[in-house]
């Protein structure tokens, strides 16, 4: 009893609540429309993108959001990536942001804790989502061509794979480092998924989820978050068995996700209400969903 009751103090203490995170989180911030989402095992929070801002925020477990990337030349932010106390952002124009820089597209290196800029990379093809391997090369996907970019952790920008199908209308998209030593990345268009060694790229036998968005590669499987909203795809989360890439469960979503964070709490799916910006408006409401 005393144990248990140790437990539960050391919980307080450092989250201020015995319970997990709650199910569903409401954010609220102007016009934020995250696109991308990550986890931040620092603080116990999480880390939002904007296509409207260009900027990363903070979200708490209670939904209280906190800029910490601000005031940068990113016109529009995508996918995140949390590394070695780093936030590895995708950034480009896809003329939705606030103001415009024609042709921007690259990768935003920061410190996590303060959000100071390490450093910026121009990366060619419309940089969307971004993945990271255990020796610190980051993995960028150009949905405008067919070729996934390497950036070391000096800064040179190299192609890591070019390939036709990898290209598309909406091309590769979500992509994720798999420990045995390989990218997956899936193209928006036609809902190939695509497993990626340098020069080389060959189909999974996964089904074809139209719609691809965002990829996270969880204790149970692959995430892979689909939505309609540049594709006749479904808005859903699939979750594929990555011994045999066959769909162990599949849920249909509300709303039109985007991708996933891996938490302590469970896999959180972020829907930043990107159909109401597609249309010419805004919305000041978000959601992450476990």
């Amino acid at each position: 009893m005393r144990i248990a009751l140790a437990v539960m103090a050391a919980l307080l203490l450092f989250t201020g609540t015995a319970s997990a995170t709650p199910r569903h989180i409401a954010g609220l911030s102007p016009a934020l429309h995250p696109e991308g989402v990550q986890w931040d095992p620092a603080r116990g929070q999480f880390l939002v993108s904007s296509v409207r801002h260009g900027t990363v925020s903070l979200v708490s477990p209670s939904g209280q959001v906190r800029p910490l990337v601000t005031g940068t030349r990113m016109v529009s932010t995508f996918g995140i990536q949390v590394d070695r106390g780093r936030v590895l952002v995708a950034y480009g124009d896809i003329g939705l942001g606030e103001r415009s820089v024609p042709g921007q597209s690259g990768l935003g290196i920061f410190d996590l804790r303060t959000g100071r800029a390490l450093k910026f990379v121009d990366v060619p093809g419309g940089a969307n989502d971004v993945a990271v391997d255990p020796f610190g090369n980051a993995y960028v996907t150009g949905p405008a061509g067919d070729t996934i970019w390497q950036v070391s952790s000096s800064g040179e920008v190299t192609a890591f794979a070019s390939d036709p199908r990898l290209a598309a209308a909406i091309g590769n998209n979500g992509v994720v480092w798999d420990p045995r030593g390989f990218l997956v990345t899936g193209n928006y268009t036609t809902g190939a998924l695509l497993k990626v060694t340098r020069g080389h790229v060959e189909d999974l036998p996964a089904p074809k989820l139209v719609g691809a968005d965002g990829l996270t590669l969880t204790r149970d499987g692959l995430v892979v978050v689909t939505n309609t909203l540049g594709a006749p795809g479904k808005n859903a989360v699939t979750l594929l068995d990555t011994r045999t890439w066959q769909v162990k469960s599949q849920r249909d979503w509300p709303t039109a996700p985007t991708t996933a964070a891996r938490t302590p709490h469970g896999t959180y799916v972020v829907s930043g209400n990107l159909d109401v910006l597609l249309g010419g408006g805004t919305s000041d409401e978000f959601s992450l969903d476990r």
